[in-house]
């Protein structure tokens, strides 16, 4: 016959554990916070060194993602060779 007990609910709900953001995530906060750093806070260009197997579009996008959720609307995106260079139109300067 099946028996019955109780027992403190602490001791049979699972324990939380902490969790990570995506790695997603991760990489969106890791381009948007390079991106604050160069242009906003320095008005300096960033530049992004490409690997062999990074792919050029996917580093476009992700900088103009971080520049949207940072509300840059003024940010020009370049490729030179293996680099990617972004900056915000306002910080070059006429001379």
């Amino acid at each position: 016959m099946t028996r019955f007990k109780t027992a403190p609910i602490t001791d049979v709900v699972p324990r939380r554990r902490g969790t990570e953001p995506s790695r997603r995530a991760q990489i969106r906060t890791q381009y948007q916070d390079a991106l604050k750093n160069a242009v906003l806070d320095h008005h300096e260009a960033l530049v992004v060194e490409m690997d062999a197997n990074d792919k050029p579009l996917t580093i476009r996008n992700r900088i103009q993602r971080a520049a949207e959720a940072l509300g840059v609307s003024d940010l020009r995106v370049r490729r030179r060779g293996n680099r990617i260079v972004a900056y915000r139109e306002g910080d070059i300067p006429t001379g």
